[in-house]
């Protein structure tokens, strides 16, 4: 009795990994979800004692603008939807035999080059929301330590905030790379007309593949506007108000226990 032999891709190349984007969008939802409503719980005591119009100002600003930076996760996903696809059709009508099936093929690798670069602006996008936080996050030090304050429980907590988001940014800058060369290598694929078709176990064996990778990049797999809210916060409230959409509150990656900021602040001014 012979068993299957696997099939081998003479003809295509596989999609790139679907893993990339559910772990990015985790990633925003376990890190940088409850860091900045930490900065927020954080900034918010700090104001009982060293009250600030203009940090006020500036901390709604960086929250605004934090949130919007999140559209590019989106896109990212969006792309990789796009580019599936294109090339499902380019397959089914290459399978059908039709003559233009190099226009369909061509589609894909514009399609694919255009993702290359949406991957290329959520890695300089990244880089930008991490900068922009610390900056912010410095200049609201400097405006509440006026007169020789002692803002050194604020400043701890945003420094331990500061180091999850950093490592959560260079994470996910690091997944996108590997995603960005991956679409580099579907792009190297070269196809010629008069090539003899791809057999039918390769049709099947691809579709699937792309199949698989098209539905890990639907919209509905994610709550990308659920994580701007959450990000951006509520209007209403001190805090982000967590809706139904929204996965459960996670939990802050961080091992350090240590007591939280505002739990020392009301310590120290009811002692």
């Amino acid at each position: 009795m012979t068993s299957s032999q696997p099939v081998v891709c003479v003809f295509f190349k596989l999609p790139p990994g679907y893993l990339s984007v559910p772990r990015i969008h985790e990633i925003a939802w376990t890190v940088f979800v409850p860091q900045l409503i930490h900065l927020n719980y954080a900034f918010k005591v700090t104001q009982i004692s060293h009250p600030s119009s203009e940090a006020e100002k500036l901390w709604s600003a960086a929250r605004l603008s934090a949130a919007k930076k999140m559209n590019c996760l989106e896109d990212v996903a969006y792309m990789n939807y796009d580019i599936a696809g294109k090339f499902l059709t380019f397959m089914e009508v290459l399978h059908l035999r039709r003559n233009n099936s190099m226009a369909y093929y061509n589609k894909f690798l514009s399609c694919a080059h255009y993702a290359v670069k949406e991957t290329i602006t959520a890695q300089e996008v990244l880089l930008k929301f991490r900068d922009d936080i610390r900056i912010v996050v410095d200049k609201i030090t400097t405006l509440i330590s006026g007169n020789s304050k002692d803002v050194s429980l604020f400043t701890s907590e945003s420094s331990q905030s500061m180091l999850e988001l950093t490592t959560a940014v260079e994470e996910c800058i690091a997944i996108l790379e590997g995603h960005r060369k991956e679409l580099k290598n579907v792009q190297r694929q070269k196809l010629d007309e008069n090539d003899d078709h791809p057999s039918e176990a390769e049709f099947q064996m691809l579709q699937e593949k792309w199949l698989t990778f098209r539905k890990s990049a639907g919209a509905g797999e994610y709550q990308w506007h659920a994580l701007q809210r959450e990000i951006r916060g509520s209007k209403d409230s001190d805090e982000p108000a967590m809706t139904s959409m929204s996965p459960a509150m996670p939990i802050y990656s961080s091992k350090n226990h240590t007591v939280p900021f505002w739990q020392k602040f009301f310590r120290r001014i009811w002692s």
